[in-house]
């Protein structure tokens, strides 16, 4: 599971969406790049319509290098702020969306030992 965002061919900046030129250099040439894991940073419940559970929506910051990401996560973080997440990319209406999931328990996170 991961979430590809665009790597900058000459500096290395991360971005999503992709963009023309690179923000940080100008550089027009990127590369995607697959994220695997992210820190939660902040996130917010949003009440569903009547009936309907909410949906979680969170930001996250993908790592190893970012970027921040808008993330959807199927339920409340269980932990907070700094828990480690898995990206994966969800396609909605023909748009890859970014999502993120805690590890089940017992299961790690790529590069956390």
């Amino acid at each position: 599971m991961s979430f590809n965002v665009m790597e900058c061919a000459q500096c290395g900046h991360r971005v999503y969406p992709a963009r023309l030129w690179c923000p940080a250099c100008g550089h027009d040439g990127a590369r995607a790049v697959a994220l695997e894991e992210a820190e939660l940073l902040a996130w917010t419940q949003v009440p569903g319509k009547a009936g309907e559970s909410g949906s979680v929506f969170a930001t996250v910051n993908a790592l190893p290098r970012g970027p921040l990401l808008v993330v959807r996560l199927p339920e409340a973080p269980r932990q907070g702020a700094g828990q480690r997440l898995r990206l994966l990319a969800h396609t909605w209406q023909g748009v890859t969306l970014p999502w993120a999931q805690a590890p089940s328990d017992g299961e790690g996170v790529p590069g956390k030992h």
